[in-house]
């Protein structure tokens, strides 16, 4: 059971990654498509879901199930979380939903320190922030609804 989701989360993420890349504008003449790197990376992510897929099938027919109804569970919760947590970028920004999904993970993960989870609520986006925002440069998804960044900000 564990292998079969494992496959489909996989598939899940391969289909969307192949739906992003053929969103990628096409090439002007003689320019590479930029988009051949993601298309190429997710058409590799489709058949090693597949080869999972086909895995986990064939260990069902040999009688050699372990069934994990538990680690089934927690991985189809990491990719919704994970999928809730990436569209709630354009709402909330960054911060905000980094300073609640952290300690939901963690927590998930096995950490069962009420210290640690709540320093994680602040800790981790701070972190990420310096690390991602100020050391790399990149810039950070700014909110549509709300943004505690620009709060923060004033």
């Amino acid at each position: 059971m564990r292998a079969y989701a494992e496959g489909l989360v996989l598939t899940a993420i391969s289909l969307v990654a192949l739906w992003g890349a053929w969103r990628v504008p096409g090439a002007t003449p003689g320019d590479t498509w930029a988009g051949i790197v993601p298309f190429s990376a997710s058409l590799a992510l489709l058949l090693l879901s597949g080869l999972m897929l086909l895995g986990a099938s064939q260990q069902t027919a040999s009688g050699e199930d372990k069934t994990d109804h538990a680690a089934t569970f927690e991985i189809i919760s990491l990719f919704l979380i994970a999928l809730i947590y990436q569209q709630s970028f354009r709402w909330f920004g960054y911060l905000l939903p980094t300073a609640i999904v952290a300690p939901i993970v963690l927590y998930m993960f096995g950490v069962r320190s009420w210290v640690g989870l709540a320093l994680s609520v602040v800790i981790c986006p701070l972190v990420f922030h310096v690390i991602f925002f100020e050391l790399l440069g990149v810039f950070p998804p700014f909110g549509e609804v709300f943004d505690l960044l620009d709060w923060i900000k004033g």
